[in-house]
């Protein structure tokens, strides 16, 4: 037996659920402080993508002190220096795609 069809398209709205994520990590010392961000694409690391630093005393009260765009490995990698005493939150973001 042979099958055929056809197949009719009714709309040309399509789905995609493509997303940017941004994973950040905090090593060093507490007056040398690396901050590495990964940033992927659908899963994939993506390079020159800008990436914001920011740190907290409080939590709640962000300061911007850094951006650096990633590498082809989907890596930004920034250093701080605590300038006084205390404990630090930090967080990043994307800038710009």
């Amino acid at each position: 037996m042979v099958a055929s069809g056809l197949i009719l398209v009714t709309s040309n709205i399509v789905h995609v659920n493509a997303e940017f994520t941004l994973s950040l990590s905090v090593s060093g010392s507490a007056s040398r402080i690396i901050l590495t961000a990964r940033v992927r694409f659908n899963g994939h690391p993506v390079g020159g993508i800008n990436v914001d630093f920011y740190y907290s005393l409080n939590g709640s009260d962000w300061i911007y002190f850094a951006t650096e765009a990633t590498n082809q490995g989907g890596v930004a990698r920034v250093r701080y220096t605590a300038t006084i005493d205390g404990d630090y939150n930090f967080t990043a973001t994307i800038s710009s795609v």
